[in-house]
């Protein structure tokens, strides 16, 4: 009895399990007895496809708090030749990680409190980031911002991109950067694809500075760009603007 017990328990963790792509991971317990949704496999998916290496993943609940216990989705990267580049700044491809797995929610955005994301580096160093979904719920929204700043890069409305310069938190020369960047428009050429690499939330003068890093990927030059703008604001105001090549 105790055999067929057995080996009925293993059969069902078996099944369970499901269908995995190249890289793609459950780990843990409880993952052994939940099954992720389409929504969520999609997302995983796009992580994978967009950075390589492995991806195991897991659903977890945290200890108790003020609040009570947190569910949480657990996305553990490693193996990745495009992190490892990006390690010196981690919080880049850990966030971005985040935000790829969840615009891809729907009404699943309802079962977690957070993102869980570990990055491990090739000499087995591990690096944890916890990401609120009310957090990645706000940068989905001021990435509208994001979108349009590119969007008027892309059709070369460099006035219009003037009129959303504010210089006053951080000060540079709104009169100077405008010119710089249509002398460099010959030299990079046009833009043919706008593609994401993370945020970072950074407290400066009593705001909380949303940093939103990139890169365009032009006819001649490819380069990296970030916007700095008011994380909580609504407002079309650019505090920084930059190109890195």
């Amino acid at each position: 009895m105790n055999r067929i017990l057995s080996l009925l328990i293993c059969t069902f963790l078996i099944t369970s399990c499901g269908n995995k792509r190249d890289g793609e991971q459950k780990t843990g317990l409880l993952s052994n007895f939940i099954s992720i949704t389409d929504n969520e496999d999609a997302g995983v998916k796009e992580i994978t496809d967009f950075y390589g290496g492995q991806c195991k993943y897991a659903v977890g609940v945290s200890a108790s708090t003020e609040d009570g216990k947190k569910k949480y989705f657990e996305l553990e990267m490693s193996e990745s030749d495009a992190i490892e580049e990006r390690l010196d700044k981690p919080k880049l491809p850990s966030s971005n990680i985040a935000y790829i797995f969840y615009k891809n929610l729907k009404e699943e955005k309802n079962n977690y409190d957070a993102i869980h994301v570990v990055l491990i580096s090739k000499d087995n160093s591990k690096q944890q980031f916890e990401y609120p979904i009310s957090t990645l719920e706000q940068v989905e929204k001021r990435m509208g911002l994001n979108d349009k700043t590119v969007s008027l890069l892309k059709e070369k409305k460099f006035e219009e991109i003037s009129s959303m310069l504010n210089n006053e938190l951080i000060p540079f020369d709104k009169e100077e950067l405008v010119p710089r960047l249509i002398e460099l428009e010959p030299q990079f050429g046009n833009i043919k694809e706008y593609r994401f690499f993370g945020f970072m939330i950074v407290p400066f003068k009593g705001k909380e500075i949303l940093h939103l890093s990139g890169a365009l990927l032009r006819e001649k030059q490819n380069h990296e760009f970030s916007i700095d703008i008011d994380f909580n604001s609504e407002n079309d105001e650019l505090y920084q603007l930059q190109y890195k090549r």
